[in-house]
């Protein structure tokens, strides 16, 4: 009988709906049922009233399910403050440096820090700016630092890289631009506007944007009007009507109506999806500590529920 189990079981009897307990443990339905059929079969007993199930489609709990509900619950308790507890005790007074370059939106970096500490509270996160994802790498491949947030591609094949969320490119662009009322804007129709970057060595995918502009008809580096090494000082340029910018569409703008994100669509209407921006925490392979891959892996399992949420 494994945990894995017992909390499968617990939440299908909490829910009382098979559909619903796999949506909320992120896995398909069938492999929910198979799950719960081993564990009955070792139990012996059935713990869901079978003809419900397969006449009307209802959940319910035998008597023996019942009787095993509130045990299971306790096991899964106990499991769960024994893991609390060691990880504090093996934890204590740990530092982990985690490399961030300097483009990083903050709630990235907040979500990663939150995540960790919510399961290993006692754990120092040392966060250290690096100017570009590259740099990032580097330093986690020679050892200067435990674990780095960074993009695809990787430029070393010793790290390991989970992936835990991605974003679309949009134009960010101030909401006088005669283009702000459209729902999309094609590349093409942008060779005249002027641009705010980051530059070559800073910038997400500098090269890429300047190929795929170069294939909608004009080159883009030639309108760039300012280099800027910060997203307050880039949405500040636009703001002030300097130019136009390529951001992630996760950038957050809420509290700024002066200007919007606007998509990017193909000639034929499709979103443009020709560079993805793909975040990942990334450690070396060999040697790994075990708390790094405990990071690690709380890390790919955000990015699985993340992506079989959004699918």
């Amino acid at each position: 009988m494994e945990l894995r189990q017992l909390k499968y079981f617990v939440r299908v009897a909490d829910e009382l709906h098979f559909g619903n307990a796999a949506r909320k443990l992120f896995i398909s339905q069938p492999a929910l049922s198979q799950q719960v059929k081993l564990l009955e079969a070792e139990l012996g007993v059935e713990l869901f009233v079978k003809i419900k199930r397969t006449q009307s489609h209802k959940v319910e709990l035998t008597l023996a399910g019942e009787a095993f509900l509130s045990d299971a619950k306790r096991i899964l308790s106990l499991a769960d403050k024994a893991i609390r507890d060691v990880r504090q005790v093996g934890a204590k007074q740990q530092v982990i440096t985690l490399g961030v370059f300097k483009l990083i939106l903050p709630e990235r970096i907040m979500g990663i820090l939150e995540l960790f500490s919510s399961h290993f509270p006692a754990v120092e996160i040392k966060l250290v700016e690096l100017p570009n994802p590259v740099q990032v790498q580097l330093n986690v491949s020679n050892g200067e630092i435990d674990m780095g947030l960074c993009v695809l591609p990787l430029v070393k094949e010793s790290l390991t890289a989970n992936l835990y969320t991605q974003a679309d490119y949009s134009i960010l662009m101030n909401r006088n631009n005669q283009l702000a009322n459209r729902k999309a804007v094609a590349l093409a129709e942008l060779k005249n506007e002027k641009w705010i970057d980051h530059g070559p060595e800073a910038g997400l995918f500098y090269s890429q944007l300047e190929e795929v502009c170069r294939l909608a008809g004009f080159h883009r580096e030639s309108n760039i009007a300012h280099y800027v090494p910060s997203f307050d000082l880039l949405k500040s340029m636009v703001r002030s009507e300097k130019g136009i910018a390529f951001i992630p569409a996760s950038l957050d703008l809420r509290h700024d109506p002066s200007l919007i994100s606007m998509p990017i669509s193909n000639p034929d209407g499709s979103p443009f999806k020709e560079i993805v921006i793909q975040h990942v925490l990334i450690y070396k392979t060999e040697p790994c500590t075990p708390l790094v891959q405990a990071l690690g892996g709380l890390v790919k399992t955000l990015g699985e529920q993340t992506f079989q949420l959004s699918t």
